[in-house]
């Protein structure tokens, strides 16, 4: 048993000195939809929330043309990371407002979104959505 409670203290330990409870997002929302005019599209969005449950970034894939959208909603240090089928995109800081890229991805085609807050360099709280170009 002291195994084991020693255990428990080594991995606390750890955790706090390598970031596993890094940042002040505690919850997360994301939802996907077929109704945005893409015959045969998905679209997904992924909001990070703060302890509040408002919205502090937001990572946002619109099937009708394609569109990523980045954005970096509170200035609190921390950013937004968003990755399209492995493919990395950052935000910018919420000063400058949203990051938008204008992705060609084949019609029909499964898309993996996956958005990570970011500090200090290092990505954390990642969530993965799937959506169809």
């Amino acid at each position: 048993m002291r195994k084991v409670g020693r255990f428990v203290v080594v991995f606390a330990a750890m955790g706090a000195l390598f970031g596993l409870n890094q940042g002040s997002a505690t919850a997360m929302e994301a939802f996907c939809f077929t109704n945005d005019g893409d015959d045969g599209g998905k679209s997904c969005y992924i909001y990070h929330e703060d302890k509040d449950g408002h919205h502090v970034d937001s990572v946002k894939f619109d099937a009708w043309g394609e569109i990523l959208t980045v954005n970096d909603l509170v200035a609190n240090g921390e950013g937004v990371v968003a990755y399209v089928n492995g493919d990395r995109y950052p935000g910018m800081p919420s000063a400058y407002g949203p990051q938008r890229y204008d992705l060609s991805i084949a019609e029909g085609k499964s898309v993996e979104l996956k958005s990570c807050q970011i500090k200090d360099g290092r990505e954390y709280d990642c969530h993965t959505e799937w959506a169809v170009a």
